[in-house]
């Protein structure tokens, strides 16, 4: 008997309490990573790296609030894309997946945000965001998020330059919405969302940007 496909419906409505709790999330993981990182010239995928395993260090102690038993977090998870397979699939830096109905999941691309090369043009770039909008990343989640690794200046000053870069940048990011401003939980406040046509794959998305501070 032929073998049936299952067919993935497209997630698109999230709920606060799951935008909450996966807030929650990165911030734990940036919290205690912090003194796992030993300069703030560390790459992107050791940094994720320290993120990801301080997370599943919380989800694991026994004091975790209850609705951590729902939660399961990946680095560089490989991305389901038609035309690639093996190695050379997609992998973005930090998935978290819920256990509910439709396994929704929160898909995470970062970048470092420096001077002398590291700056906002990658984070906007085909492998940045371009990952969205393209639909290679998230291409069920009618969400995102970008991480910004800050690593010198401030993080007022680097939400400046990632916002007018997205603006200069607004045709080939498929920029739908003005940028807003919001703010889903006190520990992340450097936060903001934008919205992007995605025609190749016809449906939006909505990209939440959040930027730590990994300066020393």
């Amino acid at each position: 008997m032929k073998s049936i496909e299952p067919k993935l419906s497209f997630y698109s409505v999230y709920p606060l309490s799951i935008k909450k709790q996966v807030h929650q999330l990165i911030a734990w993981g940036y919290e205690d990573s912090r003194i796992k990182i030993k300069s703030d010239n560390d790459e992107e995928p050791a940094i994720s790296g320290f993120i990801v395993e301080s997370i599943v260090d919380r989800l694991r102690a026994l004091n975790c609030p209850a609705w951590c038993k729902y939660y399961f977090v990946q680095e560089d998870r490989p991305e389901r894309v038609q035309g690639r397979s093996g190695k050379s699939r997609l992998k973005p830096d930090i998935v978290i997946e819920a256990n509910f109905a439709g396994r929704p999941e929160y898909v995470f691309e970062a970048k470092r945000l420096r001077k002398n090369g590291y700056g906002v043009a990658k984070y906007v770039g085909p492998a940045g965001m371009g990952c969205f909008v393209s639909g290679l990343y998230a291409a069920r989640y009618g969400e995102a998020a970008m991480l910004g690794y800050v690593q010198s200046g401030s993080l007022e000053h680097w939400k400046d330059e990632v916002k007018n870069a997205i603006n200069k940048s607004e045709t080939e990011l498929e920029l739908n919405l003005p940028q807003r401003e919001v703010e889903i939980i006190d520990a992340l406040p450097f936060e903001w969302v934008s919205e992007h046509r995605r025609e190749s794959i016809g449906r939006t998305v909505t990209i939440f940007h959040i930027l730590l501070d990994f300066t020393f």
